[in-house]
């Protein structure tokens, strides 16, 4: 099981070693990082969020009375009615600084919960596909044949063997579309699949024929990730 991670507030004390630290734990995968709640929603309903980290406060996430050196860490609960709802249940509090046995402790508490109390963790990708709209009309998108996405100067090209679907879209709309433990964006211009990657390097990753460049801090964090079980 690989819990999926959001980190919301606007670089507020410790995010530099709380990324460091969570790239470290094997089993969490950090989807995005949020400045507000707004933008955090958009990735609480577009993915199945397990672990909410929260260095800024807005409604409906008030601050612990009296604790401003503290983030808060929610576990996310999702519901069937109505399908698609969610709620935060408070997990624990890391106090700042915090370290990184605090971190494992905390986040190892919230996975043992979720699996001795069978938790059922939804999936958003209960199909095989999604819809994408291209120029002329809808075309299915099968997760599993989607080798990569490459970003154009006025256009999106989705790579899918052999066939290429052009589209306007917007490439986060077609991230959020996507299930986080099976593709990530490696690069401003790219998303790539993992189960298509055919070489890792230490510059670049091969996606078929494709060669996209890397940075190490990208190689390091592509490495863990599509190695996760899922």
């Amino acid at each position: 099981m690989v819990l999926n991670c959001i980190i919301l507030g606007n670089d507020p004390e410790g995010f530099g070693e709380l990324e460091h630290f969570l790239s470290a734990i094997p089993y969490v995968y950090l989807v995005n990082r949020c400045n507000t709640m707004e933008d955090a929603r958009f990735w609480l309903e577009a993915q199945t969020i397990d672990v909410l980290i929260v260095g800024s406060y807005e409604d409906p996430l008030p601050p612990p009375p009296g604790r401003q050196d503290v983030l808060p860490v929610m576990m996310m609960m999702y519901t069937e009615h109505p399908p698609g709802g969610f709620d935060f249940l408070p997990a624990g509090l890391l106090q700042l600084p915090f370290t990184q046995t605090a971190l494992n402790d905390l986040i190892s508490k919230i996975y043992n919960t979720i699996e001795m109390e069978g938790i059922t963790r939804p999936t958003k990708y209960s199909a095989e596909y999604f819809i994408l709209k291209t120029q002329h009309r809808h075309e299915k998108v099968f997760y599993n044949d989607l080798q990569y996405v490459e970003v154009m100067d006025d256009h999106i090209t989705l790579h899918l063997g052999d066939q290429k679907l052009v589209t306007t879209e917007k490439l986060d709309w077609i991230i959020s579309q996507l299930p986080a433990n099976a593709f990530m964006r490696v690069h401003r211009w790219f998303v790539v699949g993992f189960r298509h990657i055919t070489h890792l390097d230490l510059d670049h990753v091969m996606v078929g024929e494709a060669r996209i460049a890397l940075t190490s801090a990208m190689r390091n964090e592509l490495e863990k990730r599509y190695k996760l079980p899922t």
